[in-house]
Parts: structure tokens; C-alpha cells; sequence
């Protein structure tokens, strides 16, 4: 396990009062915390729970190990570590819901090394055709109202599993989940469509022709129009070099396509996530006609775990 830190502060005398850590299916970050909040250190690594339990499942000793050095003070933890497959189980908090209220509902586990362990409960969307979930985007919504004070809004949450959440009165009312990560990820490495994708790099143009294609609503479902990636390459029309940039363009659009038609009217909407992933979905959204008011999740996330360990009296005092 390599960990890659650095110090936001060069205050060595403050004491950390807060361990905030975001931890999911494939990586993980941290935040040491000062009693006001200011992050004094961060960490991340590569050791998701997966990682974890392909090593043995043993996730107290793998946070001993992560927060090596932090270890004392409280610590905070959201996302996928709250999982039926994470270290335990928090059950969720059912919409609609005040995002504050996630500050009531967080469980506790055993203590490591005289921390004291809390896990906060995903969020929960129940109806009759499909129930939907999240962990760990919640606390993301819940940043964005303390930080830039947003109390409702359409928002987006790209990444493997992408959310399209509206907030109303800091209320988490109704959301949607899109697997775009996930099947680009998957279709990108392995199968047909893998066979005509190489490279990483983004090419604009075939983005847009991506976009257009998805939009083109009467031209059949999304799995007729992925079979065009492998035949618009076996015709020359895409390359190597640039059928990833259009597959890419193919399933955010797809996926924006929908998700506005699901939550009209809207002309903004509020984008969290990492700045690359931004980028790719703000050149989306000029397609249809809306901006992106985007914030990273290093930004917002802290905050959010620093003021649910506050709400809930864990800070170390």
C-alpha cells in the first residue's frame, strides 16, 4: 500500500481535533482537521474495500495503517466502507430527507488505537418499479449547502456510478443513479468495443459526434447505437485514438439526455466531482443547452464530515 499525503498547514503544534475520511469501492482519502475545520493534512491511496477484502478483509487494521499518526482523535467515515460489503453495514437514511439529519443516524464501531469510530448512513430512495441508493455523495450535497450555501438545486455527481440529485430546502427529495462510469470502464477494456479503443487521450471532436448521436433519440436504444463504436471503426470513420472520446461522448450523453428530461426544467445544475470528470461533462451540458456550476469533492467533503462529527459531539475536545 502506497499512500500519497500532503500537509496543508505547517502548523505541527495544532492538535487534530477530526480524522474525515471518504472511503469507496476503489480508493480512499483523508483529512486530518483542526477545531475549526482546516484541513492540516491530507491522504489517499488505492486501498477501496475491494483492496481490502482481497486482503483479508481486516478494515481496522487498514485504517490503523492509513491514519498512521492521526490516530486519537475521532474519525469520521463515509461511502462505500458503510456498505453491505464494507466494514459494517449503516443502514440508510430514506428520502426525502433533511441532509443535516444524516448527523443523527451515524453508527458506531469499535474503537482503533483510542479513536472513536463513526460511520455515516447512506441515502435511500424507495418506490415500487426501482429503489435507488447512495453512499457517500449524500455528504457531498450536504457540502455544497455548507460551503457555497446552496439549498436547492438540481445537482450531479459523476464518477463509476453517476447521481442526478434535486435538493429542496437542504432536502435530498428524489435522485437518480446511471451506471456511465462503470459500462465506459468495462466496454473500454474488455470485449468487441475494447478491440477498437485505445489510449486515453480526449478527442473533441468525436465527443461531440458522441453527444450528437445520443441525442438523436429515433435512432434506436443506446445498445444498438454502442454497436456503432465497433462499426464506424471497421469502416475507418473513428480510430483507435479517438473511438473512446466518442464511446465516452455516446453514454454521458445518453445519460444527460435522460436525466434532464427527468428533471426539467433546468438550465443549471450544481457539478461535484474530480476537475478532469467536470470538464468532460461541462463540454456535455453546452450541448443541451445548460451550464455546469462545478465544484471538486476535496473542496466540499471535509466540511461536510467536520460538521457532522460536530452535530453528533464526537470532536475531540
Amino acid at each position: 500500500m502506497t499512500i500519497s499525503s500532503w500537509a496543508a498547514s505547517d502548523r505541527s503544534d495544532v492538535e487534530i481535533a477530526c480524522i474525515a475520511i471518504d472511503w469507496g469501492t476503489s480508493n480512499r482519502r483523508g483529512w486530518a482537521l483542526d477545531a475549526g475545520g482546516t484541513v492540516l493534512e491530507r491522504r489517499g491511496d488505492d486501498q477501496g474495500l475491494l483492496a481490502v477484502a482481497a486482503a483479508g478483509g481486516n478494515f481496522a487494521e487498514s485504517l490503523a495503517a492509513f491514519a498512521q499518526g492521526w490516530l486519537g482523535a475521532p474519525v469520521i467515515m463515509a461511502g462505500m466502507v458503510g456498505s453491505r460489503a464494507g466494514w459494517r453495514e449503516a443502514p440508510y437514511l430514506e428520502t426525502p430527507a433533511r441532509l443535516a439529519d444524516l448527523a443523527g443516524s451515524l453508527i458506531t464501531l469499535p474503537a482503533v488505537a483510542g479513536s472513536e469510530i463513526r460511520i455515516v448512513p447512506g441515502m435511500a430512495k424507495r418506490n415500487r418499479l426501482q429503489p435507488d441508493v447512495m453512499r457517500g455523495e449524500e455528504c457531498q450535497l450536504l457540502g455544497a449547502r455548507l460551503v457555497r450555501g446552496i439549498e436547492d438545486g438540481l445537482f450531479l455527481l459523476p464518477g463509476t456510478h453517476a447521481k442526478w440529485a434535486r435538493v429542496e430546502a437542504g432536502r435530498l427529495v428524489d435522485f437518480r443513479t446511471y451506471m456511465t462510469g462503470e459500462i465506459f470502464g468495462l466496454m473500454s477494456r474488455q470485449g468487441s468495443l475494447a478491440q477498437v479503443v485505445s489510449g486515453d487521450s480526449f478527442d473533441a471532436d468525436a465527443f461531440q459526434r458522441g453527444i450528437t448521436r445520443a441525442r438523436e433519440t429515433s435512432a434506436g436504444g443506446i445498445t444498438h447505437q454502442l454497436f456503432g463504436v465497433r462499426s464506424l471503426s471497421l469502416f475507418g470513420e473513428l480510430t483507435p485514438a479517438n473511438a473512446g472520446s466518442y464511446l465516452s461522448g455516446l453514454l454521458i450523453g445518453t445519460e444527460m439526455q435522460d436525466a434532464l428530461s427527468w428533471a426539467r426544467p433546468a438550465r443549471q445544475v450544481v457539478a461535484i466531482g474530480s476537475a478532469a470528470l467536470l470538464a468532460r461533462y461541462a463540454a456535455a451540458a453546452a450541448f443541451f443547452d445548460i451550464t455546469l456550476d462545478r465544484l471538486e469533492s476535496d473542496a466540499i467533503l471535509p466540511p461536510a464530515l467536520f460538521a457532522l462529527a460536530k452535530e453528533a459531539g464526537l470532536l475531540r475536545r
